[in-house]
């Protein structure tokens, strides 16, 4: 089935490539960029015309008397017998009755607007839109689309669903426009939308896992959604103009943080960060004016202020819960809209445990109500969830956003280049194999040695992709909620291991080669969080993948996982990926962080150098491997260093001192140009890791000898 996918994608491109030849202007935008921006509206109707042309036919055969209240497009029709104005599966313990319904899909279930907010929590209202936006990028032959919808994950955008065909995404586009090469769509993990997954249906049906016992998925509005996506690509393919690409990273402005949890590997259980990111991805095309086209944020974080609040909207009454809201993205992009010209585009990261951002301090009573946790740092301090803090929020970056855009860099204009990778994981997580055996998971298409099983087989299918954009931008799209600790690496050894059993994988994004690496989050599917299969909590509940069930560092997202096994393999699919063209000055070595005392550790904060084991080997010997310090360094006790350079981040970009965020170091010709990058994995023991000795000072050279 992959191969004869990749060979459809092979004959569209080359079709795309013959008519971009043909066409008038070709050769002109061969020397350029074109780029186009769309966004389309994905809220479901609730106005009564609008209901009415939406459902179409839909439910022209249901019975008469079907007349609860339906405030959106999309919900089947049913009978309110208890008044409530919303429909119920009825309740066993109290021996109230289901509601009777129209199954008009015949897919055994209610379909309604049901908010991934938690189970059984039916929309009531729309507080304010959805959308989806999308950017088309094209170098004169090839043109791909970059999606971001207001969605939690949407699973197997691509897979066609082998009963009903009706998730090909990438196809829908194509046939409204043959000229789009490829389509990524990542969704942002907005928790106050419809549910995509099917776990927050009704009625709660206990146990381990939060989740309804029946799916929460309207089939009627996520067919629906597959059609407005592929709208967004036309679209934003029809908007192209000639663009220059200008790209920038910063770190989290100090009035705005991402909370995270206190749990490894984010944490550390004593809240010290750990393996996060706090870097911010920019990205805007401008037209030859140098006006704005379109301004992307790249960030790793939730988007679940609305969605987990238990507050009451005191507008009209209603939860928080069961009302549709685009969260502090959408505050986002009115903000930066208001004060730029083109779209704005929120395009979510590897955001495994990186939670909600806020501002700092937090908006707080009378509109949020108090600090929950005031005794934790300001990083963990949360109110509960409501619109002023989530404006405040999307505000902030806003502004950001725009004080930044000024100074991003232009890219080199360069071809552009889609890989993707597609391979089947094992369903390791025995609480999502039952709820997918019940139809909870909809139709997600299940596999057993390669072969399609319905909905009992034993794995997922699943991508992994790398869009490259020219030779400055790559996009790194990966299934998940992924910690940044499997896509960036971590500080953390196989002695602090949940399960040291487990292999190490490889760490994507020291293996890209662009200047600005990009994560793409929950792109084309989403398979539950991703975090390295040695520190993955494996309940024996859940999981009986090994014998490997210590709680030492038992981390509680562990639950909404695959499982262990996919974790490692997205991470070493992706590198397999990325190494197909690798950066010719990256080297991955074993070894440690130097401190000024010449001790070794884990950690980089505060290191001025690094001890690199030779190729091939675990040991530090007195003597072996080599050692890269800084410019004002001249060595360790009696062993001088071999060479000098910076520290560097895990984009394998310089940095000014050890922090958070290093991973190595990087050295540079004459010419200031990179000649070396050294990623340091310091994972494995190694043996004879003793102290350097102290270091000693010298003063920097000028110029090259």
């Amino acid at each position: 089935m992959a191969r004869g996918r990749r060979r459809r994608l092979g004959v569209a491109a080359a079709v795309a490539v013959l008519v971009a030849a043909c066409a008038p202007g070709a050769a002109r935008a061969a020397s350029s960029f074109q780029v186009g921006a769309a966004k389309v509206d994905v809220t479901p109707p609730s106005t009564p015309a609008a209901i009415a042309a939406a459902d179409g036919s839909a439910f022209a055969l249901c019975p008469p008397g079907l007349d609860g209240p339906r405030p959106f497009a999309f919900e089947e029709p049913y009978t309110d017998l208890n008044g409530n104005g919303r429909f119920d599966y009825g309740d066993p313990a109290t021996g109230a009755p289901q509601e009777p319904y129209c199954d008009a899909n015949h897919n055994g279930r209610y379909d309604g607007i049901f908010v991934s907010s938690g189970v059984n929590q039916l929309a009531a209202v729309v507080h304010d839109p959805i959308d989806v936006r999308a950017v088309a990028f094209s170098d004169g032959a090839r043109t791909v689309v970059l999606a971001s919808v207001v969605s939690q994950g949407i699973f197997n955008a691509y897979q066609p669903d082998e009963s009903l065909g009706t998730k090909d995404m990438r196809a829908r586009a194509r046939r409204l426009r043959p000229g789009i090469t490829d389509l990524i769509v990542s969704s942002n993990h907005n928790e106050s939308s419809p549910d995509p997954i099917g776990i927050y249906g009704a009625p709660d049906a206990g146990g381990t896992l939060p989740a309804g016992a029946n799916s929460g998925v309207d089939d009627y509005y996520m067919n629906w959604l597959d059609d407005r996506v592929a709208e967004a690509a036309a679209r934003a393919y029809d908007d192209r103009r000639s663009a220059t690409l200008w790209a920038r990273q910063f770190r989290t402005p100090s009035n705005l943080y991402v909370e995270v949890h206190n749990f490894p590997t984010t944490a550390d259980n004593e809240f010290q960060p750990r393996a996060i990111d706090t870097k911010i991805g920019l990205l805007q095309a401008r037209d030859r004016g140098g006006t704005p086209i379109v301004t992307i944020m790249n960030l790793a974080a939730h988007n679940q202020e609305i969605g987990h609040s238990d507050l009451v909207d005191p507008a009209n009454g209603i939860p928080l819960k069961r009302e549709i809201s685009s969260d502090w993205p959408g505050y986002f992009h009115r903000g930066l809209e208001s004060r730029i010209p083109g779209m704005a585009m929120y395009l979510v990261g590897e955001n495994g445990s990186e939670e909600d951002p806020s501002t700092v301090p937090p908006v707080t009573a009378p509109e949020c109500g108090p600090i929950l946790h005031p005794e934790y740092p300001f990083y963990a301090q949360r109110t509960d969830g409501c619109y002023p803090q989530a404006a405040a929020t999307g505000d902030a970056f806003a502004a950001a956003i725009a004080a930044e855009a000024p100074q991003a860099q232009r890219l080199r204009f360069g071809s552009l280049a889609v890989a993707r990778h597609e391979f089947d994981v094992p369903l390791e997580n025995n609480g999502f194999r039952a709820l997918a055996v019940a139809g909870v998971f909809d139709n997600r298409p299940s596999y057993t040695g390669g072969v399609y099983a319905g909905r009992a087989g034993r794995d997922l299918r699943t991508e992994v992709g790398v869009l490259d954009v020219g030779p400055d931008l790559q996009l790194l799209a990966n299934p998940a909620e992924s910690f940044p600790a499997l896509m960036l690496g971590s500080p953390w050894g196989i002695e602090d291991a949940e399960c040291p059993n487990r292999p190490n994988p490889a760490v994507p994004t020291w293996h890209a080669r662009a200047t600005y690496r990009f994560q793409a989050g929950l792109a084309d599917d989403l398979i539950g969080y991703m975090i390295p299969a040695w520190a993955a909590f494996s309940s024996p509940e859940l999981y009986t993948v090994d014998d490997c069930h210590s709680s030492r560092h038992g981390h509680g997202l562990d639950s909404e996982s695959v499982g262990p096994t996919a974790s490692n393999a997205v991470a070493d699919q992706l590198t397999a990926l990325l190494d197909k063209e690798p950066d010719p000055t990256a080297h991955i070595r074993l070894g440690r962080f130097v401190l000024p005392d010449g001790s070794l550790s884990r950690r980089p904060e505060g290191a001025v150098g690094v001890w690199l084991a030779d190729p091939g080997s675990t040991s530090l010997d007195p003597g072996s491997g080599q050692v890269v310090a800084l410019s004002t360094v001249a060595g360790f006790g009696t062993r001088p260093a071999d060479s000098h350079g910076t520290f560097m981040d895990y984009d394998g970009a310089g940095e000014a001192s050890a922090d958070i965020l290093t991973r190595g170091m990087l050295v540079s010709d004459c010419k200031g140009q990179a000649s070396a990058r050294y990623y340091v994995n310091v994972y494995p023991a190694l043996s004879g890791a003793g102290s350097l000795g102290p270091s000693s000072a010298q003063t920097p050279a000028r110029g090259c000898k």
